[in-house]
């Protein structure tokens, strides 16, 4: 099901894609001001949107914390929703690095970033080795609503 309805949003975002670029950017932002639920499916799809200048702004609330634990996150690239980042100093290879990932920078970015899919992270090849599994410090989880 799941399938699915990634496939159907898939093609939406395609269509919607190339529809916006052949209407150009002033047609664009005249429709998105006609009403609100047009600015709305362009928000919802990021048309219009500079996504990796939405993607960093949208982890500049997290960077503080990753960077206190001597980590660092880089945005790569951001297309169609999907954000390329690499987790770099400690966070590479770190146990928690997984927890990070899924709840404090996914977080981010769904809040952040219109149309956010999902997180493609690449490896940090200068990361030295993991250190043996042993217990996690720390927890990170995800804000009560």
């Amino acid at each position: 099901m799941f399938e699915l309805l990634d496939g159907v949003d898939a093609l939406h975002r395609m269509a919607l894609g190339h529809v916006c670029e052949a209407l150009g950017p002033q047609e664009v932002e005249r429709l998105r001001r006609a009403h609100p639920a047009i600015a709305w499916l362009f928000d919802a799809y990021a048309v219009g949107v500079d996504e990796r200048a939405a993607a960093e702004a949208a982890l500049e609330p997290i960077r503080p914390y990753i960077d206190s634990h001597g980590g660092h996150v880089e945005v790569l690239e951001v297309r169609g929703g999907v954000v390329r980042l690499r987790l770099s100093g400690a966070c590479a290879g770190c146990t928690a690095s997984a927890a990070t990932l899924t709840e404090g920078i996914a977080e981010a970015l769904r809040e952040g970033l219109p149309g956010f899919v999902e997180i493609a992270a690449e490896p940090d090849d200068a990361a030295p080795h993991p250190p043996p599994s042993g217990p996690s410090l720390v927890q990170i989880t995800a804000r009560p609503r």
